[in-house]
């Protein structure tokens, strides 16, 4: 089968929504990270001045 345009267009349009649902995957990841890292730290202070 020779690949037309409306076909290689097609895999690069799939190819491109594969990409930013990675790209949008990872974001959410990091962000999740850094949101617990902010949310911990503040706990983590608090509970260390409690202690004293």
């Amino acid at each position: 089968m020779v690949p037309t345009m409306a076909t290689t267009r097609r895999w690069e349009d799939r190819r491109a929504q594969e990409e930013a649902l990675h790209r949008i995957w990872y974001a959410l990841r990091r962000w999740r990270l850094v949101s617990r890292r902010i949310v911990l730290f503040p706990t983590t202070a608090c509970s260390s001045i409690n202690r004293r």
